[in-house]
């Protein structure tokens, strides 16, 4: 049985998905997306293997202009899971924020309430 899901995506997202099935020779935008979610999907379930997590988060504090307080803030109160946090300035609006992460499940309620917060561009984690 296959469920159709519809998905509303940014016309420059679909500008990108268009070249990317012409150029991988995907049958569909459909056969993309499903491959591209099967893959994030085993991706997640691989990192659960680590035992500490490297978390990245690119924000634009022009938009928001508490958000980098709010990403540490956040952070900060798993304490007891954090081994190291850094945070950068970078060109024009952008931080970047890397934190590593001790135990085995905490890290993915962190990364969900990070990509949560207003501001934040990117949130990526991977196992260390």
């Amino acid at each position: 049985m296959v469920t159709v899901v519809s998905v509303s995506l940014p016309d420059h997202l679909v500008r990108k998905v268009d070249r990317a099935v012409e150029e991988y020779g995907f049958k569909s935008r459909s056969d993309l997306i499903k491959t591209a979610l099967q893959t994030f999907l085993e991706d997640e379930d691989n990192k659960s293997s680590g035992s500490y997590r490297l978390i990245v988060v690119l924000s634009d504090h022009k938009s928001s202009p508490y958000v980098d307080k709010n990403i540490v803030g956040l952070i900060h109160s798993y304490s007891e899971e954090l081994i190291a946090l850094y945070h950068q300035i970078l060109q024009g609006p952008y931080c970047i924020t890397i934190a590593v992460v001790g135990g085995k499940d905490d890290w993915r309620t962190i990364v969900k309430k990070l990509r949560s917060l207003s501001g934040v561009l990117s949130v990526q984690s991977l196992p260390v």
